[in-house]
């Protein structure tokens, strides 16, 4: 080589270490023929060469990254739309649910305030309880000590007689009348009149439907019908007290309502009122009569 190459290739040698430190900036270089020009790779390449893998990055990269108008609209998400329509069921569920709890609330309340506006339940069992004690149609009195004798024992009679529709008793005397004990009656005393109340067992002055007989304790009685006498109908109960006071309707036995003859009557038209005071008996915690009081007005 002569010195004239040597002298041309040390003068074309160029430190490349500073392009290479920050890549991503121009490096400035001094001015060639008044201008300033910046050195790329691409300077030492022959004008017929190109940089063939830079080609292929370039090819591959616009294969990768298709146009944003080419891109598919991005799917909605299936589980959360599937999701919010089973939240949307569940919420008109619950308040249909909810809808129906309160209208069935309402219905059961409004029920139970009509049945208890009109149940009359208790009122019917006190005529039961006392239907024996209106039949003999009694006196008033202020306590069972002060009531009549004979109406207490007649009274407590019919109560034996008649329980259980008169199916306790099937031992008959010669005259075909029912033995009754004594002890059923006393038993019946107490139920309608309390633990106070003293039965006096005897065969009335008058011919009526039963004798007693002492030795053997026991009643003999002809059974007839009570159609004839007062039926009771309780039109309130009161507390007052230790005791409770009813409003008792004596109904005739020609009363529509009880003969049944128009189904357009649904209460009896009492022909008087009386007043009956019941009390609480501590030994049976049942109630029993203890006194009872003329109504003067209905």
């Amino acid at each position: 080589m002569s010195k004239k190459q040597e002298k041309k290739i040390e003068e074309f040698t160029a430190d490349y270490r500073g392009a290479y430190d920050k890549p991503t900036e121009k490096t400035e270089h001094p001015e060639v023929n008044g201008e300033e020009t910046d050195i790329e790779i691409d300077d030492f390449l022959p004008s017929s060469d190109t940089n063939d893998d830079e080609e292929l990055l370039t090819k591959w990269n616009d294969e990768l990254e298709p146009e944003e108008s080419d891109l598919p609209p991005e799917p909605k998400n299936p589980v959360r739309h599937r999701r919010h329509r089973y939240g949307v069921a569940v919420g008109a569920m619950v308040l249909i649910l909810a809808l129906v709890g309160v209208g069935f609330i309402a219905t059961f309340i409004g029920q139970k305030i009509y049945f208890a506006a009109t149940d009359d339940s208790k009122l019917r069992a006190y005529d039961t309880f006392l239907s024996t004690v209106v039949m003999q149609d009694p006196k008033p009195f202020a306590s069972p000590d002060k009531a009549d004798a004979d109406f207490i024992l007649n009274a407590s009679l019919w109560k034996t007689i008649t329980a259980n529709n008169g199916t306790n008793y099937t031992n008959y005397d010669d005259s075909g009348r029912v033995l009754v004990p004594l002890g059923d009656v006393v038993d019946a005393c107490r139920s309608l009149f309390g633990p106070d109340c003293q039965l006096q067992p005897k065969t009335p002055a008058q011919e009526t439907f039963f004798e007693y007989n002492s030795s053997e304790n026991q009643f003999h009685v002809a059974l007839y019908s009570s159609d004839s006498s007062f039926s009771p109908y309780t039109e309130n109960a009161k507390k007052q007290g230790d005791s409770t006071v009813l409003r008792v309707g004596y109904v005739s036995p020609s009363d529509a309502w009880r003969t049944q003859t128009t189904s357009t009557v649904t209460k009896p038209t009492p022909t008087k009122y009386m007043e009956y005071v019941l009390k609480t008996d501590p030994g049976t915690n049942e109630e029993y009569v203890y006194a009872i009081n003329a109504i003067t007005n209905k």
